[in-house]
């Protein structure tokens, strides 16, 4: 008697386990914490990447390729940021560049001459991207639509105006003004004088020139941008229409380039409304 009321027991404890676990898989997964840092980016998994290929002569010109299985959404070149300095390269938007390819697009990631490499800067730093983009098109067969973050957004506008074939541009957190950015204080701020060649910030027709003018860009345009942005202000995106701007509540600068954010969720869309358009 006394060992049937333990097995009819031991089966309620299992029974209750088997409960318990069904339902902690049913809970929702934790989101990530928002708004997210440069290292929680940098902590992001990265599958190793196969191939680079060389679009130019200098050591910075070479590309590399994320395609998924399925890439029938068409052509993205992602132009990294860091500031125009070398001290970043493209290995952290690497995770994005997976993630979108996982959605279905051929992600071409560029490096490219910053401060600190021998002609980085302007104009070296937009003659590599146009090299990239003009190489990324002669190996797809496809005009790409560029994204890029912060100051590759800026190249990436930039890029736009040259009248460069591509089907269009998603900007996040684009830098687009580079007097008023240069004027503001912060260590990102302070590379806008060495990205024009300058030893000290004075700003001249040549600053003016480096910047967006969104009146010369021809193709769609749509902005990203987290509303809790301490790197680049609502200021630099001002110019654009409305309907061209989409301000995440709660995100930060890199919320935009994480994959697992909302912001990314909304840059998703930027890119498929892009791609729309270009069609």
């Amino acid at each position: 008697m006394h060992l049937r009321r333990h097995r009819i027991r031991f089966l309620s404890v299992n029974a209750f386990l088997r409960v318990l676990t069904f339902f902690a898989a049913s809970l929702p997964v934790p989101a990530i914490s928002e708004p997210v840092s440069f290292g929680d980016v940098l902590q992001l998994p990265v599958k190793e990447v196969a191939q680079t290929l060389a679009y130019g002569s200098s050591p910075q010109n070479t590309v590399v390729n994320i395609r998924g299985s399925d890439s029938s959404r068409g052509v993205v070149t992602l132009i990294h940021g860091g500031c125009w300095s070398n001290a970043y390269d493209r290995n952290h938007a690497l995770p994005m560049a997976e993630a979108l390819s996982t959605m279905g697009y051929d992600v071409w990631v560029p490096e490219y001459r910053r401060v600190g490499d021998e002609s980085g800067g302007w104009p070296g730093s937009l003659e590599d991207i146009i090299a990239a983009v003009e190489f990324v098109t002669d190996k797809t067969g496809q005009q790409p639509i560029l994204v890029g973050h912060s100051a590759g957004g800026h190249l990436a506008l930039r890029a736009a105006q040259t009248g460069v074939a591509i089907d269009g541009v998603v900007g996040l957190a684009p830098i687009t003004d580079l007097v008023s950015y240069g004027a503001e204080s912060g260590s990102c701020q302070s590379m806008v004088a060495p990205f024009m060649g300058d030893e000290t910030y004075s700003p001249d027709d040549s600053y003016r020139d480096a910047s967006v003018t969104l009146h010369a860009i021809n193709v769609p345009v749509s902005v990203v941008i987290g509303k809790e942005d301490p790197i680049v202000g609502a200021n630099q995106v001002a110019a654009f229409d409305s309907g061209q701007i989409i301000t995440v509540k709660g995100a930060g600068h890199f919320d935009v380039i994480h994959p697992k954010t909302e912001a990314f969720s909304a840059v998703a869309n930027a890119l498929e409304a892009i791609k729309e358009k270009g069609h």
